[in-house]
């Protein structure tokens, strides 16, 4: 009798399929295929977590906002208001845009490290070589719509890495000196001025063998000078046609 039970036992188990180790996902798919689980909740009645935005113009990075440059456009600034050597303290600033105020010089004292200034929009009447001093980085120079007559010498030596000088829409009436002497000036504008006369050697060295960066874009048009009379060895330096850009005062 005991022999039959043993026998009918070790039938069971021979029945039997072999043991397989299962997963935690498996055991997830029958709770999710019989009903059985956590309940989820609804996404209709999911917000998401409010932050702190980002200011605009700065990068976020985790607990760390780096918010690199000056910009201080659109503000009731006045030449007083800005002192002598204000952003002298930091030493790795690259870019100054004090636009749309009503400062009528240019501050003094700005960092040697700067590559862009942009003061357009302002009141500027005269651009002095002395405030231009030291700004050996400077690659850009935005003086657009202000009231500049006057340009004095020397400003041009004082940026000698300078590349792009916009004094465009303002009341110059004479191409600003040094720009034939400037080694990497490639692009002038100088469109809606006062300008009457253009020299042959305002814009290029008198010889062909100088080693200056070619211009890739001048503007001279609305202003009074006729283009038929500006002498075609002015734009000597010029290898590219269309860089020249030229038009009737309106």
């Amino acid at each position: 009798m005991k022999v039959t039970i043993i026998l009918l036992l070790l039938a069971q188990v021979s029945w039997a399929g072999p043991f397989q180790q299962r997963g935690l996902f498996d055991f997830m798919l029958e709770d999710e295929a019989s009903g059985i689980g956590p309940e989820l909740p609804d996404d209709r009645d999911f917000e998401p977590p409010l932050g702190p935005v980002c200011p605009f113009r700065c990068q976020c990075h985790l607990r760390v906002v780096q918010c690199s440059d000056l910009e201080l456009g659109t503000n009731p600034l006045k030449s007083a208001g800005i002192e002598n050597g204000a952003f002298q303290g930091m030493k790795k600033l690259s870019y100054i845009r004090i636009a749309d105020t009503n400062i009528t010089s240019i501050p003094q004292g700005l960092p040697p490290s700067l590559t862009e200034l942009h003061l357009d929009g302002n009141k500027i009447s005269r651009v002095d070589a002395a405030s231009l001093k030291g700004l050996n980085n400077l690659a850009k120079l935005g003086l657009s719509f202000n009231s500049i007559s006057t340009v004095d010498n020397g400003s041009l030596a004082n940026m000698p890495h300078l590349r792009e000088l916009h004094l465009d829409n303002n009341k110059l009436t004479r191409v600003p000196g040094g720009l034939a002497e400037h080694k990497y000036i490639q692009v002038v504008y100088l469109h809606n001025n006062n300008i009457s006369v253009v020299g042959s050697s305002d814009f290029c060295p008198p010889g062909h063998n100088t080693k200056k960066a070619s211009y890739s874009g001048v503007s001279l048009f609305s202003n009074p000078v006729q283009y038929w009379e500006i002498q075609p060895s002015t734009f000597r330096c010029v290898y590219v046609r269309s860089a020249i850009q030229l038009g009737n005062y309106k």
